[in-house]
């Protein structure tokens, strides 16, 4: 081979190579390609130099670090072909491409479809053409535009149906695909590991560890622009096709050439410190390092006492470490904690890989590191995205993302750019935990549940502290502080989102149901959100500064434990998994128990204060509901003593009354942000995960708890027992007389609700869809979009399928018609509107649904006023009619005692006292 200097002729070199390296002894051949490579993909030239290379091209002066690196791809590209046309090579690559899967990827702000229809699973998405060339006719399908990105799923039959694939990915058969002569690719086998090799090398020495862990952006940025040519290049070899990605996939994922190439103990000094940079960058990737080790938040508990604080900590550690003397200055004047204990963990995990510091065997393993270093580039992202029709390459990607797993959230925590990265986390993570074959395999070969669990609650745990509700000075309880960045940009969304994704997947979600050590770390993590964001009401001065903290607080609920409830809740429908209930069950009353413990409750909950976030009581709350509603269990069989009883009430019942004291104007001193969480509250988007599980808690306590006890604790959490006097003078020591009139009215109201109200209590999910759609018609007359907005959503607000979709249209025209839109004088239109049908106003209208769904007060007299104008109109009843009475579901046969509270002796005094007066 003539001297291998960048002057040759490539092709003919190529074409000598190739030739070499096809005899029977190809070592000779082997040597002077390698030798060629060392030169032409030699990483040696600084980074440094390049960015001023090309710098100076910019100026003007000649561009000789740029044109090396085109010269070097060059090459490549000749070699590849092994002396023939580069077009020509990859033209005759893509004729052998077996692949069945489109897999096309896009970003952001692309339009795609998603098929209900067609998908098994919720997160199924379809490139536009793949959608126009199936048969979607009469399906039940959406346009989108992308948020996070996406992959086109036509072909892959663990996600969506068969049926629906288009035309090009329809099932191939083996046989119509020619087999791949040998040496069409035997040059690419040689050449890529030395190219993937360069590209690592490059990554290794851009990236400088700072002292503040936090690399500069225009670094990275910098790094990157000049790394594009590169990854592009390796982005076009995916687009070949199979046979392409079947040698990438063998390259990215071989131990022995990675092993060999990346040791860093050869004689070259720049491989050697190459590897040293690795090696330090490498220190920072475990769970254990020491800032992640430190937890604020907890006192030293006092002997003998077993808080949810410690066993929050050691549910996931297994046990917890010592206390550490040293104390901790408050830098969060708004939460005025003063000095706070730091407590080390102990890392004594299941599985300790999911804390100890990175090991890497194969380039694949370490393009992902660097890529999460970098932040993930889109450019790489894409790259490794294209891969994923090659099905030996998504097995081991997904094992490799799985091992990263506490890495990405580390790097997430600290992005400054936190939006841009989840998204792209959750464009990978998206089309690796949708299919639910490949999430059963790594749940269970690379512990995904325990990683997934384990890392949720560490990223928590950076943000706790005490929680002040009840017991302000003693309380052992900790909760995540709603004003932290972490909340407030909701920065966990993309490992939530992930958890979500893979309980959808049934196998995955038994497996989680299983494990009672995960629940009771799943229970843990969940009680760092009870009684979060606690609001004190103002008595004296009206506050300077209006906290917002409280969309934080709504928002982490819903999508950190309201929607894993409900993917969980989603696979408890038959009898056959009544245990599964019953384990959920155990645990939250052992949780909720040590939480009662943690805060030092007694019996009466602190005057004045109230928090919206229970959690821990809404998820037994739902699995109560659907264990008697699904799966015949009996329920005095999942309820514990009178006395745990008694305490589950207090909490749901305070929010019951400080909702009455809000629309009382009684903490007008807090500002407007109270009334935002009371709307929140009840909000469409939030009631099913909140009040309704509320209401249902109290029902159950109602109808097995003495209901004289009952009825007093409700007047006395409303403050009005003062008033229920026959004389004809009073004085309420806790109540203003101009607030009295209205709590009455609340805690009648309240009881009203309670007893009336069969959500939970015998109501079929056809019947909750019609009572929910009446109840927003009657307030007024609705557009479709508005509509479906305002109907609570159900199971998963995220899934992307709205359960009843299908019998939403026929509901939807049983009880209301369609007002066609309207062209006004000035040329606007307005829009087509629904409107109540006659015999819902005569048989259907609902007052007591509609308190309980409006969020404005003045909706529910919107309603009664309609419901006059229909009486007037229809010539039924001339004057101011009462709200009228609507018969009710029958009560399911577990929740007859509830109507003992009509019955019994306090509720008889206090009709009879207000009657008198």
């Amino acid at each position: 081979m003539p001297a291998p200097g960048l002057a040759l002729d490539k092709a003919a070199t190529a074409a000598h190579l190739k030739a070499a390296l096809s005899r029977p002894d190809n070592r000779a051949g082997a040597e002077e390609l390698q030798a060629l490579l060392e030169r032409v993909l030699s990483a040696e030239r600084p980074l440094a130099a390049a960015a001023d290379g090309e710098e100076a091209a910019a100026a003007g002066g000649g561009g000789g670090s740029g044109a090396a690196e085109e010269e070097a791809l060059e090459w490549c590209k000749c070699l590849l072909a092994g002396g023939g046309g580069y077009d020509e090579f990859c033209a005759a690559v893509r004729a052998y491409d077996p692949a069945a899967l489109c897999g096309l990827v896009w970003t952001a702000n692309f339009v795609a479809y998603r098929c209900r229809t067609c998908g098994i699973s919720p997160c199924m998405s379809l490139c536009a053409e793949c959608f126009h060339q199936g048969d979607h006719t009469g399906h039940d399908f959406n346009m989108f535009r992308s948020q996070a990105g996406g992959a086109c799923d036509c072909g892959d039959s663990n996600v969506m149906r068969e049926s629906g694939f288009c035309k090009r990915h329809q099932i191939k058969s083996s046989s119509n695909i020619p087999c791949v002569p040998k040496d069409l690719l035997m040059m690419s086998e040689f050449v890529l590991p030395r190219f993937i090799f360069c590209l690592i090398q490059y990554l290794r020495e851009g990236y400088n560890e700072p002292a503040a862990d936090v690399p500069s952006e225009k670094d990275l940025n910098k790094v990157l622009q000049l790394l594009e040519p590169q990854i592009s290049f390796l982005e076009d070899l995916t687009k070949m096709g199979g046979a392409m990605r079947s040698v990438l996939t063998q390259v990215l994922t071989n131990q022995q050439s990675y092993k060999d190439l990346t040791s860093g103990l050869g004689e070259n000094a720049y491989a050697r410190k190459s590897h040293e940079k690795y090696l330090i960058a490498l220190k920072s990737s475990g769970l254990t390092y020491p800032e992640d080790k430190l937890v604020y938040g907890i006192q030293e508990p006092s002997a003998g006492t077993s808080t949810l604080a410690v066993q929050g900590f050691a549910g996931a550690t297994g046990t917890l470490g010592q206390l550490d003397s040293s104390d901790e200055e408050d830098q969060d004047g708004s939460q005025g904690l003063g000095k706070r204990k730091r407590v080390k963990l102990s890392s004594n995990t299941k599985d300790q890989s999911i804390m100890d510091v990175l090991k890497h065997k194969s380039f694949l393993e370490e393009l992902l590191f660097w890529t999460i270093k970098y932040e993930f580039p889109q450019k790489m992202v894409t790259f490794l995205l294209n891969m994923l029709p090659d099905q030996e390459y998504k097995v081991a990607f997904t094992k490799t993302f799985v091992q990263h797993y506490a890495f990405i959230m580390k790097t997430l925590k600290k992005s400054h750019e936190s939006d841009t990265m989840s998204n792209r986390i959750v464009h990978i993570s998206v089309q690796l935990f949708s299919n639910e074959e490949l999430a059963r395999q790594v749940t269970e070969e690379c512990q995904l549940l325990d990683i997934m669990v384990t890392v949720l609650l560490y990223m928590m745990e950076s943000c706790l502290i005490k929680s002040e509700l009840q017991d302000e000075e003693n309380s052992l309880h900790v909760v995540v502080n709603c004003g932290e960045a972490l909340l407030k940009n909701n920065t966990y969304w993309p490992l939530v989102s992930d958890f979500i994704n893979i309980l959808s997947h049934q196998s995955v979600a038994k497996r989680f149901l299983e494990d009672h050590g995960l629940l009771v770390t799943w229970m843990n993590f969940v009680s760092f959100f009870q009684g979060m964001n606690l609001n004190k009401r103002e008595l004296n001065e009206h506050v300077e500064f209006e906290s917002q903290t409280y969309y934080a607080a709504f928002a982490a609920e819903l999508e950190a434990c309201a929607q894993p409830m409900w993917g969980l809740l989603s696979h408890c429908k038959v009898r056959e998994t009544q245990e599964y209930t019953r384990n959920v069950v155990r645990y939250c009353l052992e949780a909720l128990q040590d939480w009662f413990d943690a805060i030092n409750f007694v019996d009466e909950p602190a005057p004045n204060q109230v928090t919206f976030h229970l959690p821990l009581h809404r998820y037994y709350a739902m699995f109560l509901s659907k264990a008697v509603k699904c799966q015949e269990l009996d329920l005095d069989s999942v309820l514990p003593d009178q006395e745990m009883l008694m305490k589950l009430m207090i909490h749901p019942l305070q929010i019951q009354a400080s909702l009455a004291e809000i629309h009382s104007n009684m903490w007008v001193r807090n500002g407007l942000q109270i009334k935002g969480q009371a709307m929140t509250y009840v909000q469409s988007h939030f009631c099913n995960s909140m009040i309704d599980p509320d209401i249902y808690l109290l029902q159950v306590c109602a109808s097995r708890l003495d209901p004289d006890y009952f009825i007093s604790s409700v007047f006395e959490r409303f403050k009005v027992v003062d008033l229920l006097t026959m004389a004809s003078q009073h004085q309420n020591t806790v109540l203003d007389a101009e607030h009295e009139r209205s709590m009455l009215e609340g805690a009648l109201t309240f009881l009203v609700i309670l007893l009336s109200l069969r959500l939970h209590l015998g109501m079929s999910d056809d019947e909750i869809l019609r009572a929910e759609m009446v109840a927003q018609l009657c307030m007024n007359d609705r557009t479709h979009s508005s509509l479906l907005d305002l109907i609570p959503e159900n199971p998963n607000p995220k899934s992307g399928i709205i359960p009843g979709s299908y019998s939403f249209e026929s509901v939807l025209s049983a009880v209301a018609d369609f007002k066609a839109p309207v062209f006004e004088p000035g040329g606007s239109m307005q829009q087509g509107m629904y409107t109540p049908k006659a015999e819902v106003w005569d048989h259907e209208f609902d007052p007591v649904m509609v308190i309980l769904r409006t969020v404005y007060r003045r909706d529910v007299q919107s309603a009664m006023d309609r419901y006059t104008a229909f009486l007037k109109q229809s010539g039924k009843f001339p004057g101011n009619p009462w709200p009228p009475y609507k018969k009710r579901t029958p009560l399911h046969p577990s929740y007859k005692g509830l109507m003992r509270l009509l019955h019994c002796k306090t509720l008889h005094i206090v009709l009879f006292t207000l009657l008198y007066k």
